[in-house]
């Protein structure tokens, strides 16, 4: 069913208004978000796979047509009605400069800390806006008062940014880390959890973990973790960069002491944006990133300082929650864990064929990882791109070795059909 008609017979067929190409701002601002609370309300079939509703979300998303982009774990695109929206604050801000900059600006802050808390679950005064993952968790890594002879452990898959972060700590301050052998596909989520408590010590102050491991996709019981890690007085720091808007969860439920994670992943929010969450008693002992002395050592808003930065971006962070409340966490969680499903059932009992991700919806959202016996990751990412116009990334890690494949709430099930048939193009050749 074209899009128009499935929009005329649910009766909120906006006349000469196009859902993509939008050129009005202030209307894109609601329309896409409208648009989609009222379709649910319509809807009598399960949303979940209903592809006359995704047809919609698709047409409200701003992306190539020259390939099919299943790399969407670097950053997903914004829908329209962000990127308008920031591109809008963009030319207000223009026009104000350092009006907006000078008393303007803290309020918009201040304003878009509480509506992100709110969507997170966790206390605005616990909550910094970043840049993205990696800052987060490089004030918290750079910044902890490390002693001589403290142990920390991470895990065999975790992002590369972190463990030189720990590295460059194992030079300057002499702690000792220890490195958790994760399980590509674990029977249980004892198997995971053993993994970390079989290497902890009386010296063991921190664990690192990875929520969900951008490599393969693998979602870790964080929880359990953690819950375990504080009942023998260990500080727990979370990389959430590919869970956060992925997973339907909140951080006050999860209990991290630490947390940090890029919105310009699966919240869809412009490049450059994130976000780390600190327990309030951990916040006077770490030092930021850049000093500032404009705030005491108990407020969190001593982390924030980065010199000039573009508020628009920090703006967007609202429109970007809106969009993503109109899908509804749960819907989307499913909505990504099926488009996975999908593929992964037509090619994973081919015989060259190998899963490296562990299928369960507790333990993987939209993102696997595959490979084909006889080609490198990233002779296998060339070859889908170069023959088959299909954009995917090769993870070749120690541990892991194959192709990435992460499709997003605009990827159609045409889209994964052709993938789906390249793969067994691949595998037979």
């Amino acid at each position: 069913m074209q899009r128009k008609t499935f929009l005329t017979q649910t009766g909120i067929l906006l006349t000469g208004l196009p859902l993509a190409g939008l050129s009005n701002p202030p209307f894109a601002e609601t329309m896409n978000t409208e648009v989609l609370s009222k379709l649910k309300e319509k809807m009598e079939t399960n949303p979940v796979t209903d592809e006359n509703y995704w047809n919609v979300v698709r047409g409200m998303f701003n992306y190539s047509k020259d390939f099919i982009n299943l790399e969407n774990g670097y950053f997903s695109p914004q829908p329209f009605s962000t990127e308008l929206f920031h591109q809008a604050k963009e030319h207000e801000i223009n026009n104000k400069t350092s009006w907006f900059m000078r008393r303007e600006q803290r309020d918009m802050i201040e304003q878009t800390r509480k509506n992100l808390s709110e969507f997170l679950g966790c206390d605005p005064e616990e909550l910094v806006i970043t840049r993205n993952t990696t800052e987060g968790l490089n004030t918290v890594i750079s910044g902890f008062p490390w002693q001589k002879g403290d142990e920390v452990i991470i895990g065999n898959q975790d992002y590369g940014s972190m463990v030189s972060a720990f590295k460059q700590q194992e030079k300057r301050a002499g702690i000792v880390i220890k490195i958790a052998q994760i399980p590509l596909l674990p029977k249980s989520d004892d198997d995971l959890i053993n993994a970390y408590f079989s290497l902890v010590t009386s010296k063991t102050k921190v664990i690192h973990l990875t929520h969900m491991v951008n490599l393969s996709g693998q979602l870790l019981p964080a929880k359990k973790i953690i819950d375990a890690a504080h009942a023998k007085g260990i500080e727990v720091i979370v990389d959430a960069a590919h869970s956060v808007a992925h997973i339907d969860f909140k951080l006050d439920e999860l209990g991290a002491d630490y947390l940090a994670a890029s919105l310009h992943k699966w919240l869809c929010c412009p490049l450059g944006v994130g976000f780390l969450t600190m327990k309030i008693q951990h916040i006077p002992k770490i030092w930021p990133l850049m000093a500032e002395d404009e705030f005491g050592d108990d407020n969190i808003r001593k982390f924030e300082h980065q010199g000039t930065k573009p508020p628009q971006t920090v703006m967007a962070i609202n429109e970007a929650i809106k969009f993503h409340n109109a899908i509804g966490s749960t819907l989307k969680q499913e909505r990504l864990q099926y488009l996975k499903s999908y593929w992964v059932a037509k090619v994973q009992n081919l015989d060259k064929v190998t899963i490296n991700t562990p299928l369960a919806s507790e333990r993987s959202g939209a993102i696997a990882n595959i490979s084909v016996k006889g080609y490198t990751p990233q002779q296998l990412a060339d070859k889908l791109l170069k023959d088959f116009k299909i954009f995917t990334v090769a993870i070749d890690h120690p541990y892991i070795k194959g192709v990435r494949v992460t499709p997003h709430l605009y990827t159609s099930i045409a889209d994964l059909d052709k993938f789906v048939e390249a793969i067994k193009s691949i595998s037979n050749s």
